[in-house]
């Protein structure tokens, strides 16, 4: 058995109320982020948003801009990795190109989200329950409902993998709904104000695990270890599936609580909770910035 050169952390971080607070901000982060690109350890962004939203973000933040962090999007269906120049070696022979947004190659390899659509519509017509998704609101609409301005509401309409629609219907009518979806190889995630409907079996763990193979296929002398970083139920598998999970309190919705006895749990909430933890978990205290 051929022996790793080196080992490196890997760290995955969800972004509502985890690495963000509810300003959107990162700065009480910002000493674990310089050291963690200090120490060369891949910076991960594993959230619920679109790759267009997430794309829009690291664009509009001058670190994120410098540090091009890999993109996980849609709750682990989709792959946003950073455009680099030609060369000898590169992401891009690595993966089938899905599509280019902005600085990053996308990968999505999943149920069309045309065919999630068309699937939920159809459901809908057949069955006559209530429902409205993302495909069938106008960007005024999706402002009205999100507070989104209309650009970040036309950037949260550009999906890939998953449809989020708010159900206005029974208790009765979305049990018939979510079975007959079930048959149809499509799962269901509640978030706070949206249902998120997307392929069975996948979660952000699936898109951990897939970016995991990629590393390990274009680095193979790193031996690599998962920090997955998170705070609400949609991100349990990734936490339990890791190999150190962090969960980071949340005041609206309490502590997440694993399987797993080996997590830890940061102290306070948001970015200053993920700095404080990260900073110890990585041992980056004797770290300069």
């Amino acid at each position: 058995m051929v022996r790793a050169q080196h080992k490196s952390w890997v760290v995955v971080t969800d972004l509502d109320a985890s690495l963000l607070d509810a300003d959107y901000s990162f700065a009480g982060a910002m000493e674990a982020l310089n050291k963690i690109h200090k120490a060369g350890f891949p910076l991960v962004l594993n959230s619920s948003k679109t790759l267009e939203e997430m794309r829009y973000m690291v664009e509009s933040e001058a670190w994120l801009w410098e540090q091009k962090p890999i993109l996980i999007g849609e709750n682990g269906t989709t792959l946003g990795l950073p455009r680099e120049d030609a060369g000898e070696d590169s992401w891009a022979d690595y993966i089938d190109v899905s599509s280019v947004v902005g600085a990053y190659l996308c990968l999505y390899d999943r149920l069309s989200y045309e065919r999630i659509v068309n699937i939920a519509r159809g459901l809908r017509e057949e069955q006559g329950c209530v429902f409205r998704g993302f495909a069938d609101l106008t960007s005024s609409e999706l402002t009205a409902l999100t507070g989104l301005d209309a650009a970040g509401a036309a950037r949260a309409q550009m999906r890939n993998a998953t449809e989020p629609i708010l159900w206005k219907d029974g208790a009765s009518e979305w049990t018939a709904f979510e079975q007959a979806l079930s048959a149809l190889g499509i799962r269901t995630i509640r978030g706070g104000q949206f249902i998120h409907l997307m392929e069975a079996g996948y979660d952000k763990s699936i898109g951990v695990m897939t970016l995991r193979a990629l590393l390990e296929k274009r680095f193979p002398s790193v031996e690599w270890t998962v920090l997955a970083i998170g705070d609400s139920p949609n991100d349990q598998m990734m936490l339990e599936q890791a190999d150190s999970a962090l969960v980071i309190p949340n005041p609206k919705k309490g502590t997440l609580k694993l399987k797993r006895a080996d997590a830890f749990f940061a102290e306070a909430p948001a970015s200053v909770g993920w700095n404080a933890a990260v900073l110890s978990i990585l041992n980056l205290n004797t770290v300069q910035p």
